[in-house]
């Protein structure tokens, strides 16, 4: 098929893959309101050296992913939920919290994922001031070239909608269909490519010229009358 054939597909068949993305995308959209709403609250937190030393910058990184892991422990979950009275689990608290250090401008960034948009903040917010306590009683006893300032960026942030995406989850399901009408229209094609409908397609698979046809038996009645 050149490109001539494919265009006149799409003009005869286009309604077909016009319908099959409305029905992918009506489908991803009843799919998103389903789907439980969690909300997310995120907080950062600046880590800085104690003084202007490349060698110290460096140790630093390597150890932001050692303080990723202390907030999202299993005692500091605990001290979340003893310090805020939630009717939680540590295992709970865990499964809602994501630490993240980002090295390239000494931050760790914490979210908290949560049905509930008040406890999400609330729980990235005691995470942060915990942490942030801890560092700064540890820093005492340190050398002051050593130390290493921790604090918190902004309070953590209204939690908003993170899951579902509806937005993004119809204009991926519009374009799914969009791809399986293509393919359905192509294959309905090459089904019908084989079946000779007039004399253009006897042409075609032939490659000689039709030089006359065979009238229908109406055809031949209606002379013969």
């Amino acid at each position: 098929m050149d490109l001539r054939d494919y265009l006149n597909v799409l003009v005869k068949r286009g309604w077909i893959i016009l319908l099959v993305a409305v029905i992918t995308a009506s489908s991803a959209f009843v799919f998103s309101k389903l789907q439980t709403v969690v909300h997310r609250s995120t907080i950062m937190l600046n880590v800085w050296p104690g003084r202007p030393d490349w060698g110290l910058q460096q140790t630093i990184k390597g150890l932001m992913r050692n303080y990723s892991g202390q907030i999202q422990s299993r005692t500091t979950a605990q001290q979340i939920i003893n310090r805020q009275q939630l009717d939680l689990t540590v295992e709970d608290v865990l499964n809602k919290m994501t630490v993240s250090p980002i090295e390239s401008d000494f931050l760790i960034q914490i979210d908290v994922d949560d049905v509930d948009p008040q406890r999400a903040q609330v729980i990235a917010q005691t995470a942060a001031e915990i942490f942030v306590e801890q560092t700064r009683v540890y820093m005492l006893e340190q050398d002051k070239r050593d130390r290493v300032d921790v604090n918190i960026r902004d309070d953590a942030t209204p939690a908003r909608v993170f899951w579902p995406k509806t937005t993004w989850l119809v204009l991926a399901g519009g374009l799914f269909g969009l791809l399986a009408g293509a393919l359905v229209v192509l294959g309905l094609e090459w089904l019908a490519a084989d079946i000779i409908q007039d004399s253009r397609d006897i042409e075609r698979h032939s490659g000689l010229p039709v030089l006359g046809s065979i009238p229908t038996g109406a055809a031949s009645r209606s002379r013969r009358f």
